[in-house]
C-alpha cells in the first residue's frame, strides 16, 4: 500500500501523475518506482493505453476515490481510441488494461496501421505551462495534448510544441515528468506560420478531439456508423441519387475545406495532398477500423456541410396530406436528396405513406412547389367512399388537391370502378378483366401529333442540327475530368434521350457520319485517359514510372508498351525506365 500518491490535476495524463510520483519520491531509478506502484519491476510506461491498472489501484492510499474504471476513463486515452469501436472490442481493451499487458493493443484496434496512429513525442502548450506554474505550481502532461491530429492547444488555440521527451528514445520503463528541461521554450512548433484561418480550423478539430476524449458518446457498431455517415452525406446533397454518393464532389469539397490540415498530416493523404482512400471507404460500408481522427475530420466536415449547405432547410418538415389528421404538422424528420439535370430533388416521405418532392434549381436558387408522388394507405378508403357517395370528379380532386386526370389514374391503379372518364393510356377495371390479374395493363397512348394532317418535319434541317449538336456534345465530353469515353449513348444522354439517334438513324445520314467520326473505341479511350493521368501525375510531382501509371489507369500489364510509349512522348525521350 502506498503511503503517498500525487494529487491528480485537471486534464492530467496517468503517465504524468506517475512521472510526478517518481520525481516527488526521489527514487534513484524508475524500476524502484515501478515496484512501488505496481508490485512489478518491468511494467511498460505507456502514454495511451497502460496495463496492470488493477494492481496500481489496489496499492493506492485508502480514500483516494480512484477505481480502475475511473482511471481508465479519466486518466488514459482509452475513450478516444475506443470511441468508434464495436462493444466487443471496447470490452476486450478495458479488460486488458485492467489486468493484462496492452502491448499490441493498437494493432488490435486497427490504429497501428496508420503512420500517425499515436504520439511518439510528448507535446506541451507554452501558455498552459505558464498557467500551471502559477497554479497548481508545477507543470504536467495534459491528455488532450497527446491526441493524434491535435496540433494546437484546444484551450488557447496556439500551436503545440514538441517536447524533448521521445517515447522511442527513452527506456520503456521510464517515466519523464514535465519540467523546464523537458519542455524548453525554444522547442519547435508543430504548426509553422501564423495562418489565422488554418489555426482556427485546427483549434476546432482539437476541440472536437478533446470532446471525444471526455464524452465519447454512445457505442455503435460498424454497420451503425456506416448508416450514420451515409445518411448525413445524403442530407448534405453530396449524392447522385438516393443510393449513390458523388465521390468526386465529396473529395473535392473535403479537400477545399481541409487542404491546409492535410498538408500538415501527410499520412492522411495520397498524392498531391489529396484525401486518401479512407474518405471513400468511410462513406461506404465500413469493413475495417478507421482512425478516430479520421472520424473527427469527417464529422466536422459533415457538420459544416449540413449547417451551411442544407438545400431544403432544417427539419422536421410538414406533411401536406389532406387526408391525414396531422396535416401541416412537422412530422417528416428525414429527406432523401438526389440530383436531376442541374437541380436538387428532395423526396419527403411521411409515416402516413404520403410522399412528395420539391426541386431546388441551383442556377436561380429557386425552390419549387411540392409535387405529389404517392398517397399511401389513406387514399383507397377515401376514394371508395367518395365514389360510393356519388361525389363528382372535380369535387374529389379538390378534396385530394390533385387534378382530375390524376384522380382517375389513381382510381384505375387501385382497381376502384368509377363512372368517370378514363384518361388515354389506361384501361378501365372492367375492360381489363381477362387480360391481366396482377395489375392493369398500360395501353400505348394515342399520339396527338399523328392526328394532325398538316404536321411535316424537315429532316434535312434536323440532320444538320443533329450533326452540330453531336460535335458540341463531343467537345463538352472532352473537357470532363476524369475523362469519359465518347460513345453514342453518352452523346445521346448529353444532348437528347438515350436511343434518340438510333431510332432516327435512317433519316439522319449526316449526323450518323459525324457520330462515326467522334465515337471512341476502347483502345482510343484508354490512350486518351492514360495521357490525362500522366499529365496529372506530372503536375502533382508523383514519380512517373510505367507501373504506377498502369495502376492509376486500371490497365493490365498487357498495355505496358502503350504506357511506355506515351511516357516517352510526354518527356520527348525515346525511352522511360519502368523501375
Amino acid at each position: 500500500m502506498l503511503a503517498y500518491f500525487p494529487q491528480v490535476y485537471p486534464g492530467e495524463l496517468l503517465y504524468s501523475v506517475l512521472a510526478r510520483y517518481h520525481r516527488h519520491m526521489g527514487a534513484p531509478s524508475s524500476i524502484q518506482s515501478m515496484e512501488s506502484l505496481y508490485g512489478h519491476r518491468l511494467v511498460v510506461a505507456s502514454v495511451d493505453l497502460p496495463g496492470h491498472l488493477q494492481s496500481l489501484v489496489d496499492r493506492l492510499p485508502p480514500g483516494s476515490g480512484w477505481t480502475v474504471d475511473r482511471v481508465i476513463e479519466e486518466l488514459t486515452l482509452f475513450p478516444y481510441y475506443t470511441a468508434f469501436q464495436p462493444p466487443g472490442v471496447v470490452n476486450r481493451v478495458r479488460a486488458a488494461m485492467r489486468n493484462g499487458v496492452t502491448n499490441g493493443m493498437l494493432l488490435r484496434l486497427g490504429i497501428a496501421a496508420f503512420r500517425a496512429g499515436h504520439v511518439t513525442q510528448l507535446r506541451f502548450c507554452p501558455a498552459c505551462l505558464t498557467e500551471m506554474e502559477k497554479c497548481p505550481g508545477e507543470p504536467y502532461w495534459r491528455r488532450d495534448h497527446q491526441l493524434p491530429g491535435v496540433l494546437v492547444c484546444p484551450t488557447h488555440g496556439c500551436p503545440l510544441k514538441a517536447s524533448a521527451v521521445s517515447l522511442t528514445g527513452f527506456g520503456r520503463h521510464i517515466y519523464v515528468a514535465a519540467t523546464k528541461r523537458s519542455c524548453p521554450n525554444d522547442s519547435p512548433d508543430l504548426v509553422a506560420g501564423n495562418d489565422y484561418l488554418l489555426l482556427t480550423k485546427l483549434e476546432r478539430l482539437a476541440g472536437a478531439s478533446r470532446a471525444l476524449l471526455e464524452k465519447p458518446g454512445p457505442i455503435r457498431t460498424t454497420q451503425e456508423w456506416s448508416k450514420h455517415y451515409r445518411g448525413a452525406l445524403l442530407r448534405s446533397g453530396l449524392t447522385l441519387s438516393s443510393g449513390r454518393l458523388d465521390q468526386r464532389r465529396l473529395e473535392q469539397a473535403f479537400f477545399e475545406n481541409y487542404a491546409g490540415v492535410l498538408r500538415l498530416l501527410p499520412e492522411l493523404t495520397v498524392g498531391a495532398f489529396r484525401p486518401g482512400p479512407w474518405l471513400t471507404a468511410m462513406s461506404r460500408k465500413h469493413r475495417h477500423a478507421f482512425h478516430p481522427f479520421q472520424h473527427v475530420l469527417l464529422q466536422d466536415f459533415l457538420d459544416r456541410q449540413l449547417r451551411i449547405d442544407v438545400p431544403f432547410g432544417d427539419g422536421p418538415w410538414e406533411c401536406p396530406n389532406p387526408l391525414a389528421p396531422h396535416r401541416s404538422r412537422l412530422t417528416i424528420s428525414e429527406v432523401r436528396i438526389h440530383r436531376n439535370h442541374g437541380h436538387l430533388v428532395g423526396v419527403f416521405a411521411c409515416k402516413c405513406g404520403y410522399i412528395y418532392t420539391r426541386s431546388l434549381f441551383l442556377e436561380r436558387q429557386v425552390l419549387g412547389p411540392p409535387r405529389f408522388q404517392a398517397y399511401g394507405p389513406l387514399l383507397a378508403p377515401a376514394l371508395r367512399e367518395a365514389v360510393d357517395s356519388g361525389i363528382s370528379l372535380r369535387s374529389v380532386a379538390r378534396r385530394l388537391e390533385l387534378d382530375p386526370k390524376t384522380v382517375v389514374k389513381l382510381a384505375v391503379e387501385l382497381g376502384i370502378g368509377t363512372r368517370w372518364k378514363t384518361p388515354p393510356g389506361y384501361c378501365s377495371a372492367a375492360s381489363c378483366v381477362g387480360r391481366t390479374t396482377a395489375s392493369h395493363r398500360r395501353v400505348p397512348p394515342v399520339s396527338r401529333r399523328s392526328a394532325s394532317p398538316h404536321f411535316r418535319r424537315d429532316w434535312d434541317v434536323v440532320d444538320r442540327e443533329a450533326g452540330i449538336k453531336i460535335l458540341l456534345a463531343t467537345l463538352h465530353l472532352l473537357t470532363q475530368e476524369p475523362p469519359v469515353r465518347i460513345t453514342r449513348s453518352q452523346i445521346e444522354r448529353t444532348t437528347w434521350n438515350r436511343g434518340w439517334l438510333a431510332k432516327r438513324a435512317g433519316k439522319l445520314p449526316h449526323a450518323m457520319g459525324c457520330l462515326r467520326d467522334v465515337v471512341e473505341s476502347v483502345d482510343q479511350f484508354q490512350e486518351r485517359r492514360t495521357r490525362h493521368i500522366i499529365r496529372e501525375m506530372d503536375r502533382a510531382g508523383e514519380p512517373l514510372a510505367a507501373w504506377r501509371v498502369l495502376r492509376r489507369a486500371g490497365l493490365t500489364s498487357a498495355r505496358e508498351h502503350l504506357v511506355q510509349t506515351l511516357l516517352a512522348e510526354h518527356f520527348e525521350t525515346p525511352w522511360v525506365a519502368t523501375a
